[in-house]
């Protein structure tokens, strides 16, 4: 049987994979690629740019977010070519880019002193908003084993304890809808919080009063906006979409076969459990409707040593079972990309080759397409997090 190994030893080059996949986009395939391989900011552009310069854009408009990881050996750069910012493989070109242009907000000031770029990140498109510092799965050791939140919130949203006054929440949201046309999604996102009467009642009355504060700048009963949280009943969801003008929800499961959720993800395993995570999803469309509710993989973790499927076309049939089942019931599922993170348990594991990723993607967006459900509040207009829904554009 091939070893998981074998994933890694026939690796395509970026260049090599456009030419075997024609018919791919192949600034996605690019876009899975800096994900996957890492990127490096050289000092030249980082002179110029500033030392966090931001989410880089492809010349088709795909947003590739450079997020946190440890770069392979064989990375990818950014050099200036004629004074442009440009991605260079192992010395060779490959393509021009640009970053993102920072928000106006940037450099203002709430009411009470605030920053407005303590929010998080921003995308082109997006407000991505992290609500807390602090993930409660970390105790006793029950932590998602790619994950290293704590670690990274701790030091990016350094100093930022004012992150959760709502009243500044709600100015820096108003002051960024100031922008026309640059925002088209507000996503909230922060670490779990099992406390309440029942287990996320206190991550959801968080979330309530922060979509709460956020919504006095709509008008509108709903507004583009993503909850990405952990797995809640179907009572608490209906809170949620009663109590606010939230218009999607998204628990993301990280991995679907069972056994390896069990592994991966044990705080959500010890306080929500496989099953009722996948019936949580289900039932969530009955309150939020057909697309409005998603989940996400972390795709990589599925092939992960020890215990990881040894083949990547048993990986790849895991994965599509999952996102055709859930997509029968009104669920979408999208693959984010692994990386091994500093400061996890998943710090310097194997990782699939881009033709696996290639597969997956392809594979995720046409088995949504067949069931009728769209990524419309997942796409490359709304997130630019996924490359299986940035394949929407050519639908």
């Amino acid at each position: 049987m091939e070893k998981v190994e074998k994933i890694m030893e026939t690796d395509l080059t970026y260049l090599e994979a456009v030419e075997k996949y024609p018919n791919f986009p192949k600034f996605i395939i690019l876009k899975l690629d800096l994900y996957r391989r890492g990127l490096v900011h050289s000092e030249e552009v980082t002179e110029k740019f500033g030392k966090y310069p931001g989410p880089i854009v492809l010349r088709d408009g795909t947003s590739v977010l450079t997020a946190a990881g440890e770069c392979m050996p064989d990375h990818y750069t950014t050099r200036l070519y004629d004074d442009r910012l440009a991605i260079f493989y192992n010395g060779q070109f490959i393509e021009e880019a640009e970053f993102s242009p920072k928000p106006f907000f940037y450099g203002k000031k709430t009411s009470s002193g605030t920053p407005m770029e303590s929010i998080g990140m921003t995308r082109p498109q997006v407000l991505n908003i992290w609500t807390t510092q602090y993930c409660s799965f970390w105790e006793g050791g029950n932590g998602c084993k790619f994950c290293s939140a704590n670690v990274f919130l701790k030091e990016r949203l350094k100093g930022r304890e004012s992150l959760l006054n709502m009243r500044d929440l709600s100015e820096i949201v108003a002051e960024a809808l100031k922008e026309p046309g640059r925002l088209s999604m507000i996503n909230l996102t922060g670490g779990a919080d099992p406390k309440g009467d029942e287990p996320f009642d206190s991550e959801l009355n968080r979330y309530i009063g922060i979509l709460q504060a956020i919504g006095e700048n709509f008008s509108s009963r709903r507004f583009p906006s993503q909850l990405l949280c952990c797995s809640m009943t179907k009572k608490q969801v209906k809170r949620l979409y009663d109590e606010t003008k939230a218009l999607t929800y998204c628990a993301d499961i990280e991995v679907w076969d069972k056994e390896l959720f069990k592994w991966v993800c044990p705080g959500k395993e010890k306080f929500v459990g496989w099953d009722n995570w996948i019936k949580n999803l289900i039932d969530a469309v009955e309150i939020f409707g057909k697309s409005n509710v998603a989940t996400n993989i972390v795709a990589g973790c599925e092939i992960v040593e020890p215990y990881g499927f040894k083949t990547a076309d048993e990986a790849l049939k895991s994965n599509f079972e999952g996102c055709e089942y859930l997509a029968k019931h009104g669920v979408a599922m999208m693959g984010l990309v692994f990386r091994p993170v500093k400061n996890s348990p998943f710090h310097k594991k194997n990782q699939p080759s881009l033709e696996y990723y290639i597969k997956l993607t392809k594979g995720l967006h046409d088995i949504r397409a067949a069931y009728g459900l769209n990524a419309d509040l997942d796409d490359y207009e709304h997130c630019g997090n996924h490359a299986d829904s940035d394949l929407c554009r050519i639908d």
